[in-house]
């Protein structure tokens, strides 16, 4: 703990869909929180993790990010399940090269290394048994959401120390068509 401390606060950058599909998103999470007993969380779609740090020196890099690129569709191809606490179940979003792009400009203007990158948006977090993850990624609420397309309208970085309850939104960029 004092190693991660020396190396400063955990964060993660966001890209956040805007509008109608951030409220129907926010209202599924919000309801599987609820049904689950996990946390309700915004939705996203992490970009970067792992990221240690000056939460000012974070944000700088995230405006060098900058404004010239537009806003980044993102598309679900159904839902998925997995074992990780944070990937409990989710959507599965297409790895389309404007997607790509933008992950490698933020791995570059955060001195981040490449690492497998299996682009999602969370629904459920959670330490849940195969069948129970496996029922709600079949459920009609989330079968209705799979295969939506949303248009992520801004990239955040969130400070993710701690309790999804008490992560907290640092900093974000709209991403406006140039």
């Amino acid at each position: 703990m004092a190693q991660e401390r020396a190396q400063g606060e955990a964060f993660a950058l966001w890209l956040v869909p805007g509008g109608a599909p951030r409220a129907r998103l926010q209202q599924l999470i919000e309801a599987l929180a609820r049904e689950t007993g996990g946390p309700a969380f915004a939705p996203h779609l992490t970009l970067l993790g792992g990221l240690r740090g000056d939460g000012g020196d974070l944000a700088a890099k995230l405006r060098s990010l900058g404004g010239a690129r537009g806003p980044v569709a993102l598309e679900a191809r159904g839902p998925a399940t997995g074992s990780a606490y944070h990937q409990c179940v989710f959507l599965d979003v297409a790895p389309t090269e404007p997607l790509a792009a933008l992950r490698r400009a933020a791995e570059a203007a955060f001195g981040a290394r490449e690492t497998p990158f299996r682009p999602h948006v969370s629904l459920v977090y959670g330490d849940l048994p195969a069948d129970r993850r496996e029922a709600l990624a079949a459920d009609p609420r989330v079968l209705a959401l799979a295969r939506d397309a949303w248009c992520a309208e801004r990239l955040e970085l969130w400070a993710v120390e701690g309790e999804a309850g008490r992560w907290r939104c640092v900093d974000g960029i709209a991403l406006v068509s140039p």
